[in-house]
């Protein structure tokens, strides 16, 4: 997608944007053999994999809730709390759980498969592109995308990687930005600097159109705010 490259050269941002489409199509090329993780799968197709999530290539169960891939089952709330240790005890757990899923209940029904893949491969037209940004990045994103309208969204980081990064955006219509949790981090080896930003599809051109506009893209100041700026890093610099 050309908006897609424009922003991300624009940003310069080093990691491909990963399209993320829900359907039962086949896609060409074919997806990589094996099975991913939504926290791993992310990272893959951003290094130019194409990886197709199903019930049967996903081997996390909470990823395939969240993703709408599968009904939810028990919730092993033990395990996460005297497990992966994420809240203090079950109640606590429990509480967080009913929250999200007022926000942004997993999508089941729209597809068996979901995919994740390069952008740039125009594999399918996305549902939703992530970025891999780093914190100024996420910062000129932000700008760009009140540019028109000056609405910021509510920004999700609460709960596992695939829900905030995929679930909530697509559920909700907003663009959001996410540093996933720290389990789904640590497992599939995220950089430290990175965290995600995802845009719904119907956000991207306008995006892009403001890339030339804004100084969150690519726009100069003008000269008196220049003289704002040097007379500042001049004090700074004392």
């Amino acid at each position: 997608m050309e908006p897609v490259e424009r922003i991300r050269k624009a940003l310069g941002i080093k990691a491909e944007a990963v399209g993320v489409k829900y359907t039962d199509e086949v896609s060409t090329p074919k997806p990589a053999q094996g099975k991913y993780t939504v926290c791993t799968g992310i990272l893959e197709a951003a290094e130019g994999k194409v990886v197709m999530l199903s019930k049967e290539t996903c081997p996390c169960p909470g990823g395939q809730v969240h993703l709408g891939l599968t009904e939810a089952k028990a919730i092993p709330l033990k395990f996460l709390v005297e497990g992966e240790k994420l809240w203090c005890d079950v109640k606590t757990a429990t509480r967080s759980r009913i929250e999200w899923l007022k926000i942004a209940p997993p999508p089941l029904g729209i597809a068996g498969k979901v995919y994740l893949y390069p952008a740039s491969m125009d594999v399918f037209v996305p549902d939703l592109v992530l970025f891999l940004v780093n914190a100024e990045q996420v910062s000129r994103l932000i700008t760009l995308a009140q540019f028109w309208d000056g609405k910021t969204p509510s920004f999700e980081m609460r709960g596992a990687m695939c829900w905030s990064a995929i679930t909530y955006p697509l559920v909700s219509g907003n663009f959001n930005i996410t540093v996933g949790d720290i389990s789904g981090r640590r497992i599939a080896g995220w950089n430290e600097n990175i965290m995600i930003a995802t845009v719904p599809v119907e956000k991207v051109q306008g995006i892009a159109d403001a890339i030339d506009k804004s100084t969150a893209g690519t726009a100069r100041p003008s000269e008196d705010f220049e003289k704002i700026i040097a007379s500042i890093k001049a004090m700074r610099n004392k």
